[in-house]
């Protein structure tokens, strides 16, 4: 891979990790002339660090190579999924929790804490495009590689909703907007962790309409804020906050949603995932709904 000349760090970025995502094994990059190899060198360690198994195995005359040390995961997607999804509940909560504390993280804390779950997120969805992966159905797949996406996009609401907490302070009737949000938050992480144990097409079904119930009364806790935050000082500020805060929530039960979808459509795969398989072992391949 060379590098093009004045291409940006994000761009180099985003070129290494979709070889990543393809299931690239060996990555040789040019750092091109010294007078960008520096920023280049910084955009491979960056890249390093927030993928998990790139190595840097040689580095000479401009050169630098990485090497990819993935292992099968197959036999325990499930858990692993499930694993993320525990920990991105943890990371909505302590972002929300922040709005009652006095924050003494700098501006970058959330998206450096976010890194964590583009990991667990990639390695799946890299996961999904090797051949190992061969050992699941396709459509089965296709299905881990959503629910993974779907909780790599609810950690960055927590992203957001960390970020716009400090507003909330800094408004005269903050905290009475914050109490309603964290009550609707609540709701919302009570649903997705549901989502997450359910594994029969009943379970998902009675998850989707309380996540339907939920994004209507979303919609009038909307009204209500964004209405009192208006009429409050400080309105442009406080119907911003409001706003983005409703947003992200209203997002992550939406993408909870899409979970719940997954197990409804294919509730033998959750089924059968949920099963742990032996050390070493490949899972069981899927049987169609007509078998069951």
């Amino acid at each position: 891979m060379a590098t093009e000349p004045g291409e940006s760090a994000e761009h180099l970025f985003r070129r290494l990790l979709g070889a990543y995502l393809g299931g690239a094994v060996e990555f040789e990059i040019h750092l091109g002339d010294p007078a960008s190899s520096a920023a280049v060198r910084e955009v491979i360690d960056t890249f390093c660090h927030r993928a998990r198994q790139p190595e840097i195995v040689d580095e000479r005359r401009g050169i630098v190579r990485l090497r990819d040390v993935a292992r099968d995961i197959s036999p325990e997607v499930h858990d692993r999924i499930r694993g993320m999804g525990e920990r991105v509940v943890g990371f909505h909560r302590e972002a929300v929790g922040s709005w009652s504390t006095l924050s003494l993280v700098d501006e970058s804390y959330w998206e450096r804490r976010d890194d964590e779950f583009d990991r667990d997120a990639w390695e799946i969805e890299r996961w999904a495009l090797r051949p190992v992966s061969s050992a699941w159905a396709p459509i089965d797949v296709l299905g881990f590689w959503t629910a993974a996406r779907c909780l790599e996009r609810i950690a960055d609401h927590a992203v957001l909703l960390g970020e716009v907490g400090a507003r909330f302070a800094q408004l005269p009737d903050g905290a009475r907007s914050a109490s309603q949000l964290k009550q609707f938050h609540r709701q919302a992480l009570e649903h997705l962790e549901a989502v997450l144990v359910a594994t029969d097409s009943a379970a998902a079904n009675d998850l989707l309409d309380v996540g339907d119930a939920l994004l209507q009364s979303g919609r009038a806790v909307a009204d209500r804020l964004l209405s009192s935050s208006r009429r409050s000082a400080g309105a442009p500020v406080g119907e911003v906050a409001t706003s983005r805060a409703l947003d992200s929530i209203a997002r992550t039960i939406a993408y909870a949603q899409d979970i719940a979808q997954l197990v409804l459509d294919r509730p033998v795969l959750w089924e059968a995932a949920a099963r742990r398989a032996p050390e070493g072992s490949p899972p069981p391949q899927s049987r169609s709904l007509s078998a069951v």
